[in-house]
């Protein structure tokens, strides 16, 4: 699976209804087009990316920031075993590693080394997915969020992009010859407005 092309679709923990229905459908998008989607398993948009995944039977990954043998958050024990059996789990960490704080950001650079392409689908405070020059797509909303400033700095760098709805994201995606180049024509416009409900925010 580690051969396949595959996209990290990550963000904010706290995400809004609004992102995380943003992050199933773009999922969606992705696994129809052949996309293996990598996330890391957090709450929020992590979270949202892969269940869209299998929740539509599309290869997924996720990259974890524990062993093997351990699950954070807790609540996502079931999710994490539903991608084990159905995807691919990935840890840098060996079975008797404690659970680090740091070890999260570190995970980040393997998801992004094995990521054709990172998309942010509704920042956080921190920038940890953006590492490896791989090409970065980072949401307008954070560009204009006067609370987090590392948006601007990285969307100067070479390789950062910026978009405002997912439909102008497909079409940089197929720019960059990472789906096929005839899906946009082909993507309902309409689609995620019936899953918002699916997700408890914390």
């Amino acid at each position: 699976m580690l051969k396949e092309n595959i996209v990290s679709v990550v963000g904010s923990r706290t995400a809004s209804k609004e992102g995380i229905e943003k992050a199933y459908r773009l999922s969606r998008y992705l696994g129809r087009a052949g996309i293996v989607v990598a996330s890391g398993l957090a709450r929020g948009i992590d979270t949202a990316a892969h269940t869209a995944s299998l929740d539509y039977n599309y290869l997924t990954i996720s990259v974890i920031g524990t062993p093997l043998t351990k699950v954070y958050p807790k609540e996502n024990a079931d999710l994490q075993r539903r991608i084990g059996e159905a995807g691919l789990v990935v840890s840098q960490f060996p079975p008797s590693a404690p659970v680090q704080r740091w070890h999260f950001p570190m995970r980040n650079a393997i998801m992004s080394g094995i990521s054709l392409a990172t998309v942010i689908v509704e920042a956080g405070e921190t920038s940890g997915a953006l590492k490896q020059n791989r090409l970065v797509f980072i949401p307008q909303s954070a560009l204009d969020n006067e609370n987090i400033s590392w948006p601007k700095r990285y969307i100067k760098r070479k390789g950062a992009y910026k978009f405002s709805k997912l439909e102008e994201l497909i079409i940089m995606l197929e720019k960059a010859r990472i789906i096929p180049s005839a899906y946009s024509k082909n993507t309902p416009q309409d689609e995620g407005s019936d899953i918002v409900h699916v997700y408890k925010l914390e």
